[in-house]
């Protein structure tokens, strides 16, 4: 660890922490007077087994191991309480993960509380891993706009920032980071598909995904020649990549939309949009930008080669209800939805699941289903791809 982090904690500060555990006491009918021994700390991988620990990183599983500890109730890492499951305490064991939350005071040790208020200590330091960076709000944000990084682990430097740098060495101008979110601004020049890294006071990570990924990529909307039914409008303006579907018009309860507002993907090769795997192994992914969304959900579908856009077929649906989760008006974002989400029929009366990569030739959307009134929709959609689940 840090000098500036780990620094030497004398005895009022250890009367401190062991007071606060004393305060918050644990509620219990009966209790042991045995008092708890810790011998030693070890990775719960049994092949690890014999690997003793005076060091474990946050969020790291691992057993505790000594005498009387079946009466443990709390266990405190440095000033960070754990969570403790009662089946996995025993007189001479304790499985329990690390928290992954920044201690405000570092002793480099852990303390252990039982229900009659004896307590134990010993020595054992937690590393603060390097970055994790799990998600993007959009992974195709346009430049100049502020977008979320989520993950763990982000604490800045010393001198309190922390480095968010996107593929092609662009860096990003950082305007808020918490321990789980970066808010940056999308930098010009960052349209070169990659991994995003992360530089803070603990280390340099990249990213579980590629920014502007194209993997699995089957309509951007550059080109129509899918469009063969002629349905779907498009537009360039305040795209996120180019040109973009655009769905806009009026939606009611089971009302019939207008060819404008549905999308008929007809795949030019005729061939299934996955040969490999399993189709509980994919999601869909997509970027959105909704300006309004007041009632109905929009429908989803794959189908087979058979040229037919049928909501009322035999194929698995999912119904997306944005106007009921809720989003960032004027906002590009990325969504995710596994293809075992896709269930359903148009009522949600039965339970469906595409059966194979032979049903998911073509796609299809538009906005169908019981609605309280009318209203309208207004969304931009762009870069359908099929990904892996992570």
């Amino acid at each position: 660890m840090k000098q500036n982090i780990y620094k030497s904690i004398f005895l009022p500060v250890l009367a401190t922490v062991l007071g606060v555990m004393a305060a918050a006491s644990c509620d219990t009918l009966s209790s042991s007077n045995a008092d708890p021994v810790v011998r030693f700390v070890r990775p719960v991988d049994p092949v690890m087994g014999d690997k003793l620990l005076t060091e474990v990183s946050m969020g790291a599983t691992i057993a505790v191991i000594g005498e009387g500890l079946g009466d443990v109730c709390k266990i405190a890492f440095n000033d960070q309480y754990a969570k403790l499951n009662p089946t996995l305490v025993t007189p001479t064991s304790i499985i329990v993960t690390v928290p992954s939350t920044m201690p405000e005071t570092v002793t480099d040790k852990i303390y252990l509380e039982t229900s009659s208020g004896k307590h134990a200590e010993y020595d054992l330091s937690v590393i603060i891993p390097s970055p994790s960076i799990t998600s993007i709000a959009c992974e195709y944000a346009p430049a100049g706009s502020e977008v979320s990084i989520y993950g763990k682990y982000f604490f800045p430097k010393e001198d309190g920032t922390i480095d968010v740098v996107f593929p092609g060495n662009v860096k990003a101008e950082v305007t808020s980071v918490a321990e789980t979110e970066i808010v940056c601004v999308v930098p010009e020049g960052a349209t070169i598909e990659g991994q995003i890294t992360v530089t803070s006071a603990y280390g340099t990570s990249k990213s579980a995904f590629n920014w502007r990924s194209t993997e699995g990529l089957f309509l951007d909307f550059e080109t129509t020649d899918w469009n063969l039914w002629g349905l779907s409008q498009f537009g360039n303006e305040n795209g996120c990549s180019g040109q973009y579907l655009y769905l806009s018009g009026s939606v009611g309860s089971w009302s019939w939309p207008d060819n404008t507002i549905q999308l008929f993907f007809i795949n030019p090769s005729k061939n299934p949009l996955l040969d490999e795997g399993e189709v509980s192994d994919y999601a869909l992914s997509f970027e959105y930008c909704c300006n309004q969304w007041d009632c109905t959900q929009m429908i989803m579908w794959f189908n087979g080669a058979a040229e037919e856009h049928n909501v009322d077929g035999t194929d698995a649906q999912y119904h997306w209800k944005l106007f009921e989760e809720g989003f960032d008006v004027g906002q590009w974002r990325t969504v995710t939805i596994p293809l075992s989400d896709f269930n359903t029929n148009k009522e949600d009366t039965e339970t469906r699941n595409i059966a194979s990569f032979n049903d998911m030739v073509n796609f299809h959307m538009m906005p169908f289903g019981a609605a309280d009134g009318a209203g309208i929709i207004d969304i931009k959609l762009d870069n359908f791809r099929l990904v892996k689940i992570q």
